[in-house]
């Protein structure tokens, strides 16, 4: 692991890079490049890489992503659009400050959206139980608005969402939330309109008429 590679790099590239050098020579297989501070956005990562990769050619690299500029999910996937072979992160993104890189993002966005194959679907649809087991263990409730995990990730309130949504899922969703262990929720409220109420008393066995 390069701690602090990143930040080190903007200051003195070619320090940073000798680093590295020594790393190989001292037996590294793969370089772990580090935003340790969590301040980098993916347009310094993809820099600092691409130099990395010209410089060792071949080398396997790896990124560690922190959360504080909120954006280690984005650095995480332009890693591995440079290269990476190796991701490290936590589940639902827990960790020391603003958190590390979260696996719970990373991994249906690699799967399902880059074509990167890291995990078997079957597995992947244990995303969400997953998610939840570990925030019970450490006893700090669920964050009902993350993404693909959360419980309002795939959530429909107003009523022309609801009713788009039941004739293509694909306006207000961007993948099918069984891929990924959770479900597709329809909220009533004052925002409701009828294709809403009919999908609830649908959900309790009552067949309405779209006319009544």
């Amino acid at each position: 692991d390069a701690e602090h590679f990143f930040d080190g790099f903007k200051e003195n590239p070619a320090y940073a890079l000798t680093t590295l050098a020594k790393a190989i020579e001292g037996g590294a297989e793969c370089l772990i490049l580090c935003d340790t501070n969590g301040g980098n956005l993916p347009h310094t990562i993809r820099e600092a890489m691409q130099a990395v990769k010209d410089r060792f050619p071949g080398t396997p690299l790896g990124i560690h992503a922190h959360n504080d500029g909120d954006v280690a999910v984005a650095n995480s996937l332009a890693a591995v659009e440079m290269g990476a072979v190796q991701v490290q992160g936590t589940i639902n993104g827990v960790g020391e400050r603003c958190g590390n890189a979260n696996l719970c993002s990373i991994i249906p966005n690699l799967s399902l959206k880059m074509g990167v194959s890291c995990m078997p679907p079957d597995q992947l649809k244990r995303l969400r139980p997953v998610s939840r087991y570990v925030m019970e263990v450490a006893n700090i409730p669920p964050n009902r608005y993350q993404p693909f995990v959360g419980r309002s990730a795939f959530a429909h309130k107003g009523g022309v969402h609801i009713s788009a949504v039941e004739k293509n899922p694909l306006t207000y969703e961007h993948i099918d939330p069984e891929l990924v262990g959770n479900r597709r929720r329809i909220l009533v409220s004052d925002l409701s309109g009828r294709a809403t109420i009919k999908r609830k008393a649908e959900d309790y066995g009552l067949h309405v008429s779209k006319n009544d």
